[in-house]
């Protein structure tokens, strides 16, 4: 299965419901499932002040593994209108700049008990071993 891996607190973003988009500077072309794995990065400070801002759990801020499966839904290349339209909890969680892209995602299925992974740029193959779900 593709993965992504992105960093905390962005990847509990999506998790908690905070983040619906994932921005880039790329495009991608892969629609449909698609695993979003934590990375090991630790918070900057304007980082934390995002998890604090939030109010985001410290038992959500996982790294290192498989969070969840996502299903990316769309594409869409960003454009002034298309920020406009953005929530400020969605500004905060991504790179808005005109010309980037904005990766619609779904939640299908939350993980835990994963074991550990290195996480790769861009998207990247990985098997799951058997989870738990929430």
């Amino acid at each position: 299965m593709k993965a992504i891996t992105i960093w905390q607190p962005y990847s509990a973003a999506i998790k908690i419901g905070l983040k619906h988009y994932e921005t880039r500077s790329w495009a991608t072309k892969h629609r449909g499932q698609i695993v979003i794995h934590s990375s090991v990065k630790k918070p900057t400070a304007r980082e934390k002040c995002l998890i604090e801002k939030y109010r985001i759990p410290e038992n959500e801020l996982e790294y290192g593994v498989p969070i969840m499966i996502c299903e990316i839904v769309e594409c869409i290349k960003i454009t002034k209108d298309f920020i406009k339209k953005q929530s400020k909890t969605e500004i905060d969680f991504g790179n808005w700049q005109v010309g980037n892209y904005a990766w619609k995602l779904r939640i299908i299925k939350k993980l835990t008990g994963c074991s550990k992974v290195s996480g790769k740029q861009g998207l990247w193959n990985i098997e799951l071993e058997q989870t738990n779900d929430i």
